[in-house]
């Protein structure tokens, strides 16, 4: 366990996060396996966030900056890190005491790994519910947990796996190759990296939960729309990456209907936000995108189900008028 210890550089960008910083920085301090240095890269803050960050004195490093988004925030403290692993955290999340000791153990069980993330209980805000990220990919075929993924791009392609930041251990080298997050996406700019960080390198899911991730969002369905429609553009900007669009090839069929669900799916939320027209667009360019019999089969589910509703709707609004 001793070769890598002072090779793991943490990177944890905050804006306005004075009311749970503190919490994320001891959950790393807390490690069983301490990192070389922790690197706080503090966005522009105009709240407390940065006395909060003084209380904490040597023991981590601070970046000032001023507010350009938390992709940029990530950037600056890869740029200013020194270690040959990398592991991001989000400044209201938390770490379980052992989640980098767990991590470094599968890294240092395969030399040629370049990344590797774990499960995480997610927090549902105003309840006691608790969620396992992981759940949800337990019975598909192309998910393995503990040991490489065999085609981890075709997997991710077709649903983002990984999930949050918090939970990755990556080799700089690998970012090297492929380069940072894109600042020009406000959403899934994470997917977006791990994508091409998937086309050079191993990926390992470790299947234990060594982290918590918080709900904070009062509106997380406009949240989960703007996140889809980034995860939309992730995909289709795929194909002006050109080692991405060699694999594309490869799996035309899986990635065309990935992209056609994303657009049903985007549809869906569109409906939910009682805008029918773009609702209906973009389920009809989902259809568009795969001509396939699975995918028309799809297309007429979402679609009979969005008219079956409008018409009751139509119906109700009548009967009480």
């Amino acid at each position: 366990m001793n070769m890598m210890n002072n090779n793991i550089s943490v990177v944890i960008p905050v804006y306005n996060g004075e009311a749970f910083i503190s919490e994320a920085i001891q959950s790393v301090l807390n490690q069983t396996v301490r990192p070389y240095e922790v690197i706080v890269v503090n966005d522009g803050s105009v709240d407390g966030t940065a006395e909060k960050l003084a209380l904490f004195g040597t023991g981590i490093t601070v970046i000032s900056i001023p507010n350009g988004g938390v992709s940029n925030a990530r950037n600056v403290g890869i740029q200013a890190s020194s270690g040959e692993l990398i592991v991001f955290l989000d400044a209201d999340d938390v770490w379980y005491e052992d989640k980098l000791k767990r991590q470094l153990e599968v890294f240092e069980r395969y030399p040629d790994l370049g990344f590797c993330c774990c499960d995480y209980v997610f927090l549902i805000k105003h309840s006691d519910l608790k969620i396992n990220h992981f759940a949800r990919f337990r019975n598909d075929d192309d998910i393995i947990f503990d040991a490489p993924l065999p085609l981890p791009f075709e997997a991710l392609v077709k649903r983002n796996f990984v999930g949050t930041c918090s939970n990755v251990m990556i080799r700089k080298e690998v970012l090297n190759r492929v380069g940072l997050f894109d600042v020009n996406y406000r959403q899934a700019e994470d997917y977006d990296l791990w994508l091409r960080c998937s086309l050079v390198t191993k990926f390992i899911l470790i299947s234990p939960a060594l982290l918590e991730k918080k709900s904070h969002d009062d509106n997380l369905t406009n949240d989960f729309l703007e996140t889809l429609l980034f995860h939309e553009k992730v995909l289709v900007n795929l194909q002006s990456n050109a080692l991405a669009k060699e694999k594309i090839a490869q799996i035309k069929h899986t990635y065309l209907s990935a992209l056609a669900l994303v657009r049903y799916e985007i549809g869906n939320l569109f409906y939910e936000a009682n805008d029918r027209i773009k609702a209906f667009k973009y389920f009809f360019i989902g259809l568009k995108t795969d001509l396939t019999p699975n995918n028309l089969k799809l297309f007429s589910i979402f679609l009979s189900r969005k008219l079956l509703r409008t018409m009751s709707f139509g119906l109700i609004k009548r009967k009480q008028a």
